[in-house]
């Protein structure tokens, strides 16, 4: 069990996990890593539209997760008695706007993952209890990558991926930060967006291939680029 401060957090509404969200190219912005001295549930979803009340100072705060239409990331809303904190951009934002309008405090802050309950491990279990498959987080050096779905294939030059296998990073491309979309379907595909805006498109027969076409990143390969080699994901293939 944590060792952080716990507050009285009861689940109202446990959500859906959507497949577009949660395993699509924005999936690293829906799940939350969290570690508890036993057991890891990490990462832990968001789920759209979970919903959960927190007594801080004898006052109930329901806390709800939506989403974002213009970016599709999550968003926070927060409401007690009567009043409501607004669409925020975090469940910290969310709790600490809703108590300054109640309280007038600005000086006591709290942590928006610990009013949700995501140190709370019951509330975890509930959260985790039906989801079939958890992206893999891989940090390869500075780079997060994101393995959000795995397909298998016995293909000559892809380590046991197959189609369907999703993944993304982000790391500069053209001197701008980018959001990297990497698939397996018939060929590997690569696609690079900025702000929504799709940069780069290209396909081709491997993760080695395609990676050798693009002048960044030369000291991995396209394979581990794409996350496939890393142990955790071998292991996946492998089931």
């Amino acid at each position: 069990m944590s060792k952080t401060k716990q507050y009285e957090v009861t689940l109202l509404a446990k959500g859906i996990i959507s497949e577009d969200l949660h395993y699509g190219i924005h999936a690293r912005n829906w799940w939350e890593p969290r570690k508890f001295a036993q057991t890891n549930f990490n990462p832990i979803p968001y789920r759209l539209f979970m919903s959960v009340n927190c007594c801080l100072n004898s006052k109930n705060f329901a806390i709800t997760i939506l989403n974002d239409e213009q970016t599709q990331n999550p968003c926070f809303r927060c409401v007690c008695d009567g009043e409501d904190s607004g669409i925020q951009a975090s469940a910290s934002a969310a709790i600490n706007n809703m108590y300054v309008q109640i309280f007038g405090n600005k000086t006591t802050k709290y942590s928006g993952l610990i009013v949700m309950g995501f140190d709370n491990e019951a509330i975890v279990r509930e959260l985790v209890a039906d989801v079939s498959f958890v992206p893999i987080f891989i940090r390869l050096d500075k780079i997060i990558i994101v393995v959000s779905k795995i397909g298998v294939s016995s293909r000559e030059g892809y380590y046991g991926a197959g189609p369907g296998y999703f993944s993304t990073l982000i790391t500069k491309y053209a001197g701008k930060q980018s959001l990297f979309v990497q698939s397996i379907e018939d060929e590997c595909s690569l696609d690079i967006y900025n702000e929504g805006v799709k940069l780069y498109h290209n396909k081709n027969t491997t993760p080695n291939k395609i990676w050798e076409t693009i002048d960044i990143h030369k000291k991995y390969d396209g394979v581990a680029l794409f996350g496939i080699t890393d142990p955790y994901v071998q292991q996946k293939l492998e089931e």
